[in-house]
């Protein structure tokens, strides 16, 4: 029977740090985004091979590799990345380590040129749900805690980027932009 595990704020999440395997596995994720680790290595450190990645507009990703070319595409254009916690639940769904996880935040971005002063070029709200599970990752990959997304949800305000990006950029694309043989070009150029 599904049980809450943990429900965090924000300013919890920042003074006492992350507590349960599932936390600290999100909490390497969302480093390795912020630091564009997604330009380097596999997706599978974090993703399923197997994982399906639900975007608010309606576009599909397949597998932890496809994650990571379209992530490369998708924050490409930003100078920095950074991501602050406002609710943080999490949702033991099974006693092998199968959690859910919903988080609340707001995701702030820098276009290249603006990283100078402090400030992000724009801060937009972001839901994000996902399952968590054992690692079933291919070729023995080692994954934090053990643990990769199996499947995902993402919800931010892709309009607020209107302003900054043209109307054909990857954020704005409501299908696939990772097509079959580009996964292993993004991952490696």
């Amino acid at each position: 029977m599904p049980q809450l595990t943990s429900h965090l704020t924000g300013a919890q999440w920042t003074a006492n740090g992350p507590t349960t395997p599932a936390q600290r596995f999100f909490h390497q994720y969302v480093s390795a985004v912020d630091s564009k680790g997604y330009n380097t290595g596999s997706g599978l450190k974090f993703y399923s091979p197997t994982v399906t990645f639900h975007n608010q507009n309606g576009a599909v990703y397949h597998g932890g590799d496809e994650m990571w070319a379209w992530m490369k595409k998708l924050f490409g254009v930003f100078s920095k990345i950074q991501h602050e916690w406002i609710h943080f639940v999490e949702i033991e769904l099974d006693e092998e380590g199968t959690s859910k996880i919903y988080l609340q935040g707001m995701r702030n971005l820098w276009m290249v040129g603006d990283d100078v002063g402090g400030e992000p070029t724009v801060s937009i709200p972001v839901t994000f749900i996902a399952v968590v599970g054992r690692s079933d990752a291919a070729g023995g990959l080692e994954t934090p805690e053990g643990l990769c997304f199996r499947e995902v949800w993402l919800y931010w305000d892709t309009a607020l980027l209107l302003p900054f990006l043209e109307k054909d950029a990857v954020v704005f694309k409501t299908e696939n932009v990772v097509r079959t043989g580009e996964v292993d070009a993004c991952l490696s150029g």
